[in-house]
């Protein structure tokens, strides 16, 4: 996006283009960019509440997370909301490339 305003980009898969800042507006996205988008961060709001009700007593949740991907930090807060209203700790671990351990 940064390399041309003119030359069409598409999109063969983002998490949530709205949400990171890759288009205006989904009805709109305005600008050279095209494609699909995936509502990430409502998709995994969603499971945390299929696991809790799957398993009411369940207290704490793992989940983990790539800390260097700007794009999961959406679905992060996503799932931290959903924790809390569910009563339920949210656990983040972060998973490094091996070689940088």
């Amino acid at each position: 996006m940064r390399a041309t305003t003119t030359i069409p980009i598409v999109m063969a898969y983002i998490g949530d283009a709205l949400a990171v800042g890759v288009v205006a507006s989904l009805s709109r996205p305005g600008g050279n960019v095209s494609g699909s988008t995936y509502f990430l961060s409502e998709l995994m709001a969603k499971r945390l509440e299929l696991l809790k009700e799957a398993m009411p007593g369940i207290a704490q949740v793992a989940v983990l997370i790539k800390p260097d991907n700007p794009l999961f930090l959406p679905t992060v807060r996503s799932l931290e909301v959903a924790a809390k209203s569910l009563g339920v700790e949210l656990r983040r671990f972060a998973a490094r490339d091996p070689a940088l351990i």
